[in-house]
C-alpha cells in the first residue's frame, strides 16, 4: 500500500496578514487610550458606587458598574470581541467553497423555526431590561447569536448575508461611540448621561438614561459579531 505525503502547510494570503496587522494596530490603540485615562489615585468604590446608583436611576448595580466606572473597558472588550470574529473570518477564508453542512431531520427543523421566536424574544428581553434586573448587552447578544446558530444547524441553506452583520456592526460601534462623545461634550465625561434620568422613575423600563440604550447597541454588536463567529464555524470554507 502505498502513502502519499500530505502536505499540511498552507501559506496566509496577504489579505490575512493585512487583517492581523489592522487587529494589532487596534489594540495598541485602545491600550494607549486605557493608559492614558487611568486614575492617579485608587479609592474603594463602594459608596461611589451606591451614590451614583442612585443618582443616575439605575436599579442593577453593575450596571452602573459596567457603563460608568468600566465605560472605556467595555468599548475594548467590544474591540475585542470584534478583532476575534475578524480573525476566525480571515483565517477560514479561501477562494474555494465546500459546504460541509448536511441536512437535519424533520424533528429538528420544525422545534428550530418554534424557538427562534422564543430565543430572540428572550434575548432582546434580557437586553432591554439590563438596567434593572441581571442581564445586558452582553448576555442578550449571545443569547440571540444561540438562535441563529440553531437555525444555522437545523437548515442546510439558511445563511445570514454578510451585508446585514456589517451593517449591524457598523450602526452598533459608531452609535456607541457617538454617545460616549456626546457625553464628554455635555458632561465632559466619557459616556456621560445626558438623558433625563429621574431618580424617582427607578424601576421602570424608561429609566436610567442613557443605560438602556447603551445595553442595547452592546447587544446589536455583540449578537451580531456571535452570530459571523458560528456561521463562519459552521460554514467554513476549505481548500481544495
Amino acid at each position: 500500500m502505498s502513502r502519499r505525503k500530505i502536505n499540511i502547510k498552507r501559506e496566509l494570503p496577504t489579505t490575512t496578514l493585512s487583517g492581523f496587522a489592522l487587529s494589532g494596530l487596534l489594540v495598541l490603540t485602545i491600550l494607549n487610550i486605557l493608559l492614558h485615562n487611568m486614575p492617579t489615585k485608587i479609592q474603594t468604590a463602594g459608596d461611589a458606587l451606591l451614590k451614583l446608583n442612585a443618582t443616575e436611576g439605575v436599579a442593577n448595580a453593575v450596571t452602573t458598574v459596567i457603563v460608568f466606572f468600566r465605560g472605556l473597558d467595555t468599548l475594548g472588550e467590544i474591540a475585542v470581541l470584534f478583532i476575534a470574529s475578524l480573525g476566525i473570518g480571515l483565517m477560514l477564508h479561501s477562494n474555494s467553497k465546500c459546504n460541509i453542512k448536511a441536512e437535519s431531520n424533520f424533528m429538528l427543523q420544525t422545534a428550530s423555526k418554534i424557538l427562534f421566536p422564543v430565543i430572540l424574544l428572550f434575548g432582546i428581553y434580557v437586553m432591554i431590561y439590563g438596567h434593572l434586573s441581571p442581564g445586558g448587552g452582553f448576555q442578550g447578544g449571545v443569547i440571540i447569536a444561540s438562535g441563529v446558530l440553531l437555525l444555522l444547524i437545523s437548515h442546510k441553506a439558511f445563511e445570514v448575508p454578510h451585508s446585514v452583520i456589517v451593517a449591524l456592526e457598523t450602526f452598533a460601534g459608531v452609535s456607541y461611540v457617538l454617545i460616549g462623545l456626546i457625553g464628554l461634550l455635555v458632561l465632559d465625561v466619557f459616556l456621560g448621561n445626558f438623558l433625563p434620568h429621574d431618580i424617582s422613575q427607578m424601576g421602570l423600563l424608561l429609566s436610567g438614561g442613557i443605560i438602556p440604550l447603551i445595553y442595547i447597541i452592546v447587544g446589536i454588536k455583540v449578537g451580531s459579531e456571535m452570530s459571523m463567529i458560528v456561521q463562519n464555524l459552521i460554514k467554513r470554507d476549505h481548500d481544495v
